[in-house]
């Protein structure tokens, strides 16, 4: 396949033109073939930008919107109407059929893959992570799922596009216990990777300095539990002595901004890891796919207490893509560079009127952050394979599965109408 006159994001986050080849599901840029029987596509009037990675999400929380409204995370399930509407939830969902979880899971996907994202890291795969691996293949999309106590299971496997670790503990699971079993499972599993909610609130901090007298992430480095195959979920909480260590160790970070806002964990230190070098990326956490809106609110936040020019929408590109491909440990992702795997998006041009491109400036991914609406998604290749079209995803029937999806929502709040 052969791109024809394409404008994209090269590694640099800068615009470049060109022709780019697409061969055995990489991008060739230097030595362009000459072959008549290529399949040629105009893309004069798309921007190309690389497949997008949402790096914490929970599959089934997409028909949970809305239930934790209001409130602190700590006080969910208590005994109030809103804690018993999602006690009665969270009691159906565990009684869906593995197939009706992945139904719910893959309107998630879905909805994903219409906004750019081609890389989803499933930290609630349910009782069965293969079931939700197999929702996230059948979309065409790739991921990395969170296996918990089946790690055994799908250890070091590799399910085409898909690969497995396992978690580390939360601060109310911490216990001198716990942590030996921990240890024990890195020492078993040495090739995983480990995720965890990190310092998410304050009643986690407040949590784990009440039992030690110190942070999780202090308590991950002194066991052997901190390093570049650990990545952290929010880390809200995270002190300077926390970040230094975080950076030595060399894990990722997810940052979830939209999350911490509406769950009132607060505004995570993001800028001072960046100045630090840590690697930060960027998650929709629960009840939202919209990777677009979270992008946007960290970008704004980063604009607190800096300089205007500090930080830009190139960063923000940077950890919805390479920063994500570095924290899940797939070097030929996140960048369109020649000999990457091909996972790119199009996006139509017409929504970055004006387009300006000079000496020394340009407003083109400005533009791109915050003038790019879903409908202008138009495209997305994963591993040089169409996964949409025109908007219209080729690899499943999206009308069955919206239907199975609504006969979903009547099962779990039929008795609330």
């Amino acid at each position: 396949m052969l791109l024809k006159n394409a404008s994209y994001l090269n590694h640099e986050f800068s615009l470049a033109k060109g022709d780019l080849f697409i061969n055995d599901g990489k991008i060739i840029i230097d030595g362009l073939p000459q072959d008549d029987t290529l399949e040629v596509i105009d893309c004069d009037d798309y921007v190309i930008i690389p497949g997008l990675f949402n790096s914490h999400y929970h599959g089934y929380s997409y028909v949970a919107k809305g239930i934790g409204r209001d409130i602190k995370i700590e006080e969910w399930c208590k005994d109030s109407p809103q804690g018993r509407v999602q006690n009665q939830l969270f009691k159906s969902i565990d009684g869906l059929s593995d197939e009706e979880y992945q139904v719910i899971c893959m309107k998630s996907y879905m909805e994903m893959a219409k906004k750019g994202i081609t890389f989803v890291s499933e930290s609630e795969p349910g009782n069965n992570p293969g079931i939700t691996a197999e929702g996230i293949r059948k979309i065409g999309l790739r991921g990395f799922v969170d296996t918990y106590h089946q790690i055994e299971e799908y250890y070091e496997r590799q399910q085409q596009n898909l690969t497995f670790g396992t978690h580390l503990l939360e601060e109310e699971d911490i216990t001198d216990e716990t942590i030996l079993s921990c240890l024990q499972a890195k020492e078993k599993y040495p090739s995983s990777l480990f995720l965890t909610h990190c310092m998410e609130n304050d009643w986690r901090r407040d949590l784990i300095y009440s039992a030690y007298n110190k942070s999780s992430i202090v308590l991950y480095k002194e066991h052997g539990l901190l390093d570049h195959k650990t990545v952290l979920f929010h880390s809200v909480y995270a002190n300077d002595h926390d970040i230094e260590l975080i950076r030595d160790a060399g894990s990722s970070i997810v940052h979830c901004p939209v999350s911490n806002h509406w769950t009132g964990a607060g505004i995570a230190p993001i800028g001072r890891m960046l100045e630090k070098g840590i690697n930060v990326c960027i998650g929709t956490d629960y009840a939202s796919t919209d990777i677009w809106e979270t992008m946007k609110a960290a970008y704004f936040l980063l604009k607190n207490h800096r300089p205007m020019d500090r930080f830009t929408a190139e960063d923000i590109f940077k950890m919805a893509t390479i920063s994500g491909a570095k924290a899940f440990h797939q070097p030929s992702l996140g960048s369109i560079k020649h000999g990457y795997d091909a996972d790119l998006v199009f996006i139509k041009k017409d929504c970055f009127i004006p387009s300006i491109h000079t000496d020394g400036f340009s407003n083109l991914v400005h533009n791109l952050l915050f003038e790019t609406k879903e409908e202008q998604i138009q495209h997305c290749l994963v591993q040089g394979r169409w996964i949409m079209r025109d908007r219209q995803l080729l690899l499943v029937d999206e009308e069955e599965i919206n239907k199975k999806y609504m006969d979903i929502l009547n099962k779990l709040f039929g008795n609330y109408k």
